[in-house]
């Protein structure tokens, strides 16, 4: 629409203006900008962002776990994700699957289960909810399955004949380890096809030894060729050409080469920060700026997007304290209960919206030859470099990049 000029006035008391306010509005129309907002983002936790899925939501709300009323106390939490520009969806194929480094575990959305006659069947009820409840508020393009190597090598399942719950430790390369996990992943391959989802959905894993990884990767192609694989951690050159989804943690380098390869295959690559960081992040103590200034980092490094670990561990009381454990406040949760956000996360959407922009005023300029125009955006990302932060100056670069951002008519 067009915009017209506006004056405000700020009274001194009820009735006599101090300051008159002149604010003109400059617009620019921007092609396709509102269909395609965020298309080239992916956001997150673990992929983008790992989600508290049930017990903290239930248990924060009252509300029994994966119940109708569950469900609607989640979907405020979880528009505010989808509206931020959220891609991916992460579940969880066994119980616990990051050593309870949560307040509340992270749960199994498939129950394993042993049969008396020692044949096995899959439960996906709870993975299928999940799905069509994300589904449903337009994070749709991907589904992000954690973990076939769990930190604790701990797998649980239901045995009928003893009637409880028991537990295999079996560690990538083992037989057992292989064994387990063929014959889950050759029906999880069946149920996912029945349900048009097999080509949106990886098998990942974070931070794990490149041995076990390629031992998991083995076994997953073996029980479907045709299985995407993700894996959030260091970068290393022999895995990246069999991983669809690599997010690499921010102090890692991948060449533009190898970028530019995964690119044309289609493949995703982000980073991610996590405690090693103390900044660039998003903790309470970070700048705000911090996280806005991710956003240009992956503009920068030619990113896809950025990961983040949690979007709503929360706490025993995160309304009153962001602190849990050993981790820096704010580690495990950006938003809080009752569809409340933050400045931080309000400061991601934000750079979310610059790396945007910048992508389609790029394209916008190359097509049309607008060179000069083209090398002032280039340029300034140069200043999008970890070393030049200290902790207290990330909004420096950014309102440089800003300024020069929003100066197109």
């Amino acid at each position: 629409q067009e915009a017209q000029p506006m004056t405000a006035s700020t009274p001194t008391s009820l009735f006599q203006p101090l300051y008159t306010w002149h604010v003109a509005l400059v617009t620019r129309h921007i092609d396709e900008c509102v269909r395609r907002l965020w298309d080239d983002f992916g956001v997150g936790p673990w992929q983008y962002v790992k989600f508290d899925f049930a017990k903290g939501d239930a248990r924060v709300y009252g509300v029994k776990p994966w119940s109708e009323a569950h469900f609607k106390v989640m979907r405020p939490n979880y528009e505010m994700l989808a509206n931020a520009g959220q891609k991916v969806i992460t579940a969880t194929l066994i119980e616990d699957p990051w050593s309870s480094q949560t307040y509340d575990v992270y749960g199994g959305m498939i129950k394993w289960m042993k049969e008396k006659d020692s044949t096995w069947k899959f439960d996906y009820t709870i993975f299928d909810k999940w799905v069509n409840f994300m589904m449903s508020l337009g994070i749709d393009q991907q589904i992000n399955c954690y973990s076939m190597i769990p930190w604790s090598l701990k797998f649980t399942y239901f045995d009928e004949a003893a009637g409880k719950n028991e537990v295999l430790e079996a560690k990538p390369r083992s037989e057992e380890y292989s064994a387990h996990w063929t014959r889950m992943l050759k029906d999880f391959a069946r149920h996912l096809k029945e349900k048009g989802w097999f080509k949106i959905t990886t098998i990942a894993m974070d931070e794990r030894p490149e041995k076990d990884m390629q031992a998991a990767i083995s076994v997953i192609k073996s029980a479907d060729p045709d299985f995407q694989i993700s894996m959030a951690g260091n970068y290393h050159e022999e895995l990246q050409a069999t991983l669809m989804d690599y997010c690499v943690a921010s102090n890692q380098h991948i060449s533009q080469q190898v970028l530019d390869k995964r690119k044309a295959k289609g493949f995703i690559t982000t980073f991610y920060t996590a405690c090693p960081e103390p900044f660039p992040n998003t903790f309470t103590s970070n700048q705000y700026s911090d996280a806005s200034w991710l956003c240009w980092y992956a503009l920068h490094k030619n990113y896809d997007g950025y990961l983040r670990w949690a979007y709503n561990c929360w706490n025993e009381n995160p309304l009153t304290d962001s602190r849990f454990g050993l981790w820096p406040g704010g580690d495990t949760y950006f938003v809080y209960p009752g569809g409340r956000s933050s400045i931080r996360f309000e400061r991601l959407r934000e750079g979310i919206q610059d790396f945007e922009k910048f992508k389609i005023l790029r394209a916008q300029f190359q097509k049309s030859g607008k060179l000069n125009e083209v090398k002032q955006l280039d340029d300034v990302l140069k200043d999008f470099e970890l070393e030049n932060l200290n902790g207290t100056n990330s909004n420096i670069a950014l309102e440089k990049a800003r300024h020069i951002l929003n100066s197109f008519e």
